[in-house]
Protein backbone atom coordinates (compact mmCIF):
# COMPACT_ATOMS: atom_id res chain seq x y z
CA UNK A 1 0.00 0.00 0.00
CA UNK A 2 2.88 2.65 1.03
CA UNK A 3 4.73 1.87 -2.26
CA UNK A 4 1.63 2.60 -4.33
CA UNK A 5 1.00 5.48 -2.56
CA UNK A 6 4.68 6.57 -3.65
CA UNK A 7 4.69 5.51 -7.09
CA UNK A 8 1.13 7.86 -7.11
CA UNK A 9 2.94 10.84 -5.63
CA UNK A 10 6.02 10.90 -7.53
CA UNK A 11 3.51 10.74 -11.00
CA UNK A 12 1.97 13.64 -9.78
CA UNK A 13 5.38 15.60 -9.22
CA UNK A 14 6.27 14.17 -12.98
CA UNK A 15 8.27 11.20 -12.14
CA UNK A 16 8.54 8.14 -14.48
CA UNK A 17 8.16 5.39 -11.70
CA UNK A 18 9.73 2.88 -14.60
CA UNK A 19 12.92 4.44 -14.51
CA UNK A 20 13.51 3.74 -10.68
CA UNK A 21 15.90 0.93 -10.53
CA UNK A 22 14.25 -2.53 -9.44
CA UNK A 23 17.38 -2.96 -7.01
CA UNK A 24 16.72 0.10 -5.18
CA UNK A 25 14.03 -0.25 -2.56
CA UNK A 26 11.00 1.87 -2.47
CA UNK A 27 11.51 2.50 1.60
CA UNK A 28 11.83 5.28 3.83
CA UNK A 29 15.73 5.71 5.23
CA UNK A 30 15.43 6.82 8.76
CA UNK A 31 17.76 10.05 9.36
CA UNK A 32 20.42 9.09 11.13
CA UNK A 33 21.88 10.45 14.93
CA UNK A 34 23.57 13.67 14.21
CA UNK A 35 27.35 13.04 13.92
CA UNK A 36 29.88 16.42 14.99
CA UNK A 37 33.38 16.04 12.97
CA UNK A 38 36.48 16.06 14.89
CA UNK A 39 37.20 19.56 15.19
CA UNK A 40 39.62 21.54 15.69
CA UNK A 41 41.87 18.83 14.70
CA UNK A 42 44.00 17.70 17.62
CA UNK A 43 47.61 17.67 18.48
CA UNK A 44 49.49 14.49 19.20
CA UNK A 45 51.17 14.81 22.76
CA UNK A 46 54.80 16.52 22.21
CA UNK A 47 53.52 17.71 19.24
CA UNK A 48 55.47 20.10 17.04
CA UNK A 49 55.30 23.96 18.04
CA UNK A 50 52.79 26.71 16.24
CA UNK A 51 55.81 28.18 14.61
CA UNK A 52 57.13 25.06 13.12
CA UNK A 53 53.56 24.22 11.97
CA UNK A 54 52.76 27.58 10.28
CA UNK A 55 56.41 27.00 8.47
CA UNK A 56 55.37 24.05 7.32
CA UNK A 57 51.60 25.13 6.22
CA UNK A 58 53.65 27.66 4.48
CA UNK A 59 55.92 25.35 2.28
CA UNK A 60 53.02 24.71 0.30
CA UNK A 61 51.17 28.24 -1.43
CA UNK A 62 48.16 26.36 -2.15
CA UNK A 63 45.21 24.67 0.09
CA UNK A 64 42.22 23.43 -0.76
CA UNK A 65 40.59 22.77 2.81
CA UNK A 66 40.93 25.20 5.51
CA UNK A 67 42.28 23.58 8.83
CA UNK A 68 42.20 24.91 12.68
CA UNK A 69 44.03 23.06 15.06
CA UNK A 70 43.31 22.85 18.92
CA UNK A 71 45.38 25.95 20.86
CA UNK A 72 43.45 28.10 18.24
CA UNK A 73 46.14 27.60 15.40
CA UNK A 74 44.12 27.83 12.28
CA UNK A 75 45.16 28.27 8.08
CA UNK A 76 42.71 29.26 5.30
CA UNK A 77 42.47 27.76 1.86
CA UNK A 78 44.58 29.36 -0.69
CA UNK A 79 43.37 29.00 -4.54
CA UNK A 80 45.10 30.17 -8.12
CA UNK A 81 41.09 31.30 -8.31
CA UNK A 82 40.00 32.86 -4.75
CA UNK A 83 36.50 33.74 -4.11
CA UNK A 84 35.11 30.43 -4.68
CA UNK A 85 32.50 29.27 -2.60
CA UNK A 86 35.10 26.75 -2.21
CA UNK A 87 37.23 29.16 0.73
CA UNK A 88 34.55 28.90 3.20
CA UNK A 89 36.38 27.31 5.90
CA UNK A 90 33.09 25.74 6.71
CA UNK A 91 32.38 23.53 3.80
CA UNK A 92 33.81 20.31 4.52
CA UNK A 93 32.26 20.57 8.46
CA UNK A 94 29.26 21.00 6.77
CA UNK A 95 29.66 18.52 4.39
CA UNK A 96 30.77 16.34 6.71
CA UNK A 97 27.31 17.01 9.02
CA UNK A 98 24.94 16.25 5.13
CA UNK A 99 26.40 12.59 4.70
CA UNK A 100 28.73 10.98 7.33
CA UNK A 101 26.02 10.59 9.81
CA UNK A 102 24.66 8.07 6.80
CA UNK A 103 27.36 6.63 6.59
CA UNK A 104 28.64 5.94 10.13
CA UNK A 105 25.16 4.62 10.69
CA UNK A 106 24.98 2.09 8.17
CA UNK A 107 28.25 0.46 9.31
CA UNK A 108 26.66 -0.40 13.41
CA UNK A 109 27.21 3.56 14.42
CA UNK A 110 31.35 3.33 14.12
CA UNK A 111 33.86 3.25 11.98
CA UNK A 112 36.26 1.04 14.79
CA UNK A 113 37.86 -1.89 12.58
CA UNK A 114 36.59 -0.69 9.36
CA UNK A 115 39.35 -0.80 6.08
CA UNK A 116 38.32 2.61 4.76
CA UNK A 117 39.68 4.24 1.27
CA UNK A 118 39.75 7.94 0.40
CA UNK A 119 39.82 8.38 -3.40
CA UNK A 120 41.55 11.26 -4.69
CA UNK A 121 42.30 12.14 -0.57
CA UNK A 122 43.47 15.63 -1.93
CA UNK A 123 44.77 17.00 1.46
CA UNK A 124 43.54 14.44 3.14
CA UNK A 125 40.90 16.21 5.34
CA UNK A 126 38.27 12.84 4.83
CA UNK A 127 40.77 10.33 5.45
CA UNK A 128 42.10 12.10 9.13
CA UNK A 129 38.42 12.47 10.40
CA UNK A 130 37.48 8.79 9.47
CA UNK A 131 40.93 7.81 11.63
CA UNK A 132 40.46 9.97 14.12
CA UNK A 133 36.75 8.19 14.40
CA UNK A 134 38.44 4.79 14.84
CA UNK A 135 38.83 3.40 11.69
CA UNK A 136 41.43 0.80 11.74
CA UNK A 137 42.83 1.40 8.67
CA UNK A 138 42.65 4.24 5.96
CA UNK A 139 44.38 4.79 3.12
CA UNK A 140 43.94 7.88 0.76
CA UNK A 141 45.22 8.03 -2.54
CA UNK A 142 46.13 11.08 -4.74
CA UNK A 143 47.89 11.82 -8.06
CA UNK A 144 49.47 15.10 -6.81
CA UNK A 145 52.86 14.32 -4.75
CA UNK A 146 52.49 17.85 -3.16
CA UNK A 147 48.97 16.97 -1.76
CA UNK A 148 50.09 14.03 0.08
CA UNK A 149 52.92 15.82 1.19
CA UNK A 150 50.21 18.03 2.99
CA UNK A 151 48.15 15.14 3.66
CA UNK A 152 51.47 13.77 5.68
CA UNK A 153 51.41 17.27 7.18
CA UNK A 154 48.23 16.65 9.00
CA UNK A 155 48.87 13.00 9.96
CA UNK A 156 52.20 14.35 12.00
CA UNK A 157 50.61 16.86 13.88
CA UNK A 158 47.18 14.88 14.61
CA UNK A 159 49.26 11.75 15.21
CA UNK A 160 46.40 9.51 13.35
CA UNK A 161 48.99 6.70 12.68
CA UNK A 162 46.09 4.49 11.40
CA UNK A 163 46.03 6.57 7.93
CA UNK A 164 48.58 5.84 5.27
CA UNK A 165 48.81 8.64 1.85
CA UNK A 166 50.09 7.66 -0.77
CA UNK A 167 50.53 8.71 -4.89
CA UNK A 168 48.94 7.06 -6.90
CA UNK A 169 46.74 7.22 -9.89
CA UNK A 170 42.96 6.45 -9.98
CA UNK A 171 43.03 4.29 -12.63
CA UNK A 172 45.86 2.34 -11.38
CA UNK A 173 44.42 1.60 -8.49
CA UNK A 174 43.28 -2.62 -7.88
CA UNK A 175 42.92 -4.89 -4.28
CA UNK A 176 46.11 -6.18 -5.86
CA UNK A 177 48.16 -3.19 -5.38
CA UNK A 178 46.40 -2.07 -2.08
CA UNK A 179 46.25 -4.85 -0.10
CA UNK A 180 42.66 -6.33 -0.69
CA UNK A 181 39.07 -4.24 -0.80
CA UNK A 182 37.65 -2.01 1.51
CA UNK A 183 34.37 -2.03 3.78
CA UNK A 184 34.11 1.45 2.79
CA UNK A 185 35.50 3.61 0.23
CA UNK A 186 35.05 7.32 -0.47
CA UNK A 187 34.75 8.78 -3.94
CA UNK A 188 34.32 12.63 -2.99
CA UNK A 189 34.26 15.50 -5.14
CA UNK A 190 36.09 13.25 -7.72
CA UNK A 191 33.60 11.75 -10.77
CA UNK A 192 33.56 15.26 -11.80
CA UNK A 193 36.89 15.13 -12.80
CA UNK A 194 37.35 12.25 -15.17
CA UNK A 195 36.04 11.29 -18.92
CA UNK A 196 35.00 8.26 -17.70
CA UNK A 197 32.07 8.28 -15.55
CA UNK A 198 30.76 4.87 -15.34
CA UNK A 199 34.46 3.03 -15.51
CA UNK A 200 35.36 4.86 -12.52
CA UNK A 201 32.05 3.83 -10.52
CA UNK A 202 33.10 0.39 -11.87
CA UNK A 203 36.85 0.68 -10.07
CA UNK A 204 35.05 2.23 -7.46
CA UNK A 205 32.87 -1.01 -6.85
CA UNK A 206 35.62 -3.16 -7.18
CA UNK A 207 37.78 -1.49 -4.58
CA UNK A 208 34.74 -1.80 -2.24
CA UNK A 209 33.04 -4.94 -0.53
CA UNK A 210 30.24 -2.93 1.81
CA UNK A 211 29.65 0.46 1.07
CA UNK A 212 30.12 3.56 -1.08
CA UNK A 213 29.69 7.11 -0.08
CA UNK A 214 29.58 8.85 -3.49
CA UNK A 215 29.88 12.83 -3.35
CA UNK A 216 29.60 14.82 -6.78
CA UNK A 217 28.58 18.19 -8.89
CA UNK A 218 26.05 17.10 -11.48
CA UNK A 219 25.09 18.71 -14.33
CA UNK A 220 21.41 20.63 -13.82
CA UNK A 221 19.17 18.47 -15.79
CA UNK A 222 16.56 16.02 -15.18
CA UNK A 223 17.62 14.12 -18.55
CA UNK A 224 19.68 11.22 -18.92
CA UNK A 225 22.84 12.69 -20.33
CA UNK A 226 26.15 13.79 -19.47
CA UNK A 227 27.67 17.49 -20.17
CA UNK A 228 31.44 17.28 -21.51
CA UNK A 229 33.70 20.46 -20.62
CA UNK A 230 37.76 20.48 -20.75
CA UNK A 231 39.69 20.80 -17.86
CA UNK A 232 43.25 21.53 -16.70
CA UNK A 233 45.05 21.13 -14.10
CA UNK A 234 45.66 24.79 -12.97
CA UNK A 235 44.95 24.62 -9.32
CA UNK A 236 44.73 21.61 -6.43
CA UNK A 237 40.87 21.42 -6.83
CA UNK A 238 41.08 20.13 -10.56
CA UNK A 239 41.77 17.42 -12.46
CA UNK A 240 45.06 16.36 -12.48
CA UNK A 241 45.78 16.17 -16.36
CA UNK A 242 44.20 18.25 -18.68
CA UNK A 243 41.67 17.10 -21.03
CA UNK A 244 38.10 16.29 -21.42
CA UNK A 245 35.78 15.93 -17.98
CA UNK A 246 32.59 14.76 -17.66
CA UNK A 247 29.30 15.71 -15.77
CA UNK A 248 26.52 13.17 -15.48
CA UNK A 249 22.96 14.54 -14.35
CA UNK A 250 21.49 13.19 -11.33
CA UNK A 251 19.46 10.36 -13.63
CA UNK A 252 22.16 9.68 -15.65
CA UNK A 253 24.16 8.57 -11.93
CA UNK A 254 21.40 6.33 -10.91
CA UNK A 255 21.32 4.94 -14.17
CA UNK A 256 25.02 3.75 -14.32
CA UNK A 257 24.49 2.45 -10.61
CA UNK A 258 21.60 0.18 -11.72
CA UNK A 259 24.01 -0.96 -14.70
CA UNK A 260 26.49 -1.62 -12.63
CA UNK A 261 24.08 -3.91 -10.52
CA UNK A 262 24.62 -2.14 -7.00
CA UNK A 263 22.27 -3.82 -4.58
CA UNK A 264 20.61 -0.46 -3.23
CA UNK A 265 21.24 3.10 -2.66
CA UNK A 266 20.29 6.31 -0.97
CA UNK A 267 20.22 9.62 -1.88
CA UNK A 268 21.07 11.42 1.20
CA UNK A 269 18.58 14.38 1.82
CA UNK A 270 19.17 17.85 2.28
CA UNK A 271 17.61 18.39 6.03
CA UNK A 272 19.15 21.87 6.75
CA UNK A 273 19.75 24.89 4.85
CA UNK A 274 23.20 25.19 6.90
CA UNK A 275 24.81 23.56 3.29
CA UNK A 276 27.18 24.88 0.45
CA UNK A 277 24.49 26.63 -2.20
CA UNK A 278 25.27 23.60 -4.98
CA UNK A 279 23.77 21.11 -2.31
CA UNK A 280 20.79 23.11 -1.85
CA UNK A 281 20.59 23.74 -5.33
CA UNK A 282 20.86 20.06 -6.14
CA UNK A 283 24.12 20.93 -8.98
CA UNK A 284 25.22 18.26 -5.89
CA UNK A 285 24.44 15.31 -5.01
CA UNK A 286 25.32 12.45 -2.58
CA UNK A 287 24.69 8.74 -2.64
CA UNK A 288 25.12 6.16 -0.08
CA UNK A 289 25.48 3.20 -2.02
CA UNK A 290 25.42 -0.56 -0.97
CA UNK A 291 27.51 -3.61 -2.88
Amino acid sequence: MIKRLVRRGLRRLGYDVLKIPATQSLRFVPEPPPIEPIWPLPRRQQALSDDVIRKQFAQHPFWHYAYEFEGGLAFPTSHNNPGLDTDDSRRPLQRFRHFMPYLVESQGGTLEGKRILDIACNSGFWSIQCALLGAKEVVGIDARAELIEQANLLKSITGANNVEFRVLDFWQISPEILGGEFDVVLNLGFLYHVPKPLEALELTKRMARDRILLDTVVHPSEEFAIYLKWEEPCDIRMAAQEGVVALPTKPSVELMLRHLKFSRWVDIPVRTRDLPIEYLTRRRVSWLIEI
